[in-house]
């Protein structure tokens, strides 16, 4: 069964791996989101060596279609991040996914 990871289990790994106290883990789990989304958000890159790295990509102004009426709406530009895995990242999951297939 594929595990699931999200803030929760991310303290809880720190907490158990670290002996941190459950509230030390939650902070590190936090301060470490609001690092990557504050440089993010400064157009800024977090480049994560041997995860992978993030970058603000533009999505340019483009028209698009209410599926309830059929009317064509302008969608406003925006900017969003975007994930660049790394080399080590994809050969640690294409080995695993070689390994389920055995």
């Amino acid at each position: 069964m594929p595990k699931y990871v999200n803030r929760d289990s991310l303290s809880q790994a720190l907490s158990h791996g670290l002996g941190l106290s459950s509230k030390d883990a939650q902070d590190a789990v936090t301060l470490v989101f609001e690092e990557l989304s504050d440089c993010l958000a400064d157009n800024g890159t977090v480049d994560i060596a041997g995860f992978g790295k993030f970058t603000l990509f533009h999505r340019k102004e483009r028209m698009g279609i209410n599926p309830a009426t059929g009317e064509r709406i302008p969608i406003e530009a925006s900017e969003l991040p975007k994930f660049r895995p790394s080399a080590t990242l994809k050969k640690r999951c294409n080995l695993q996914r070689q390994e389920r297939q055995r």
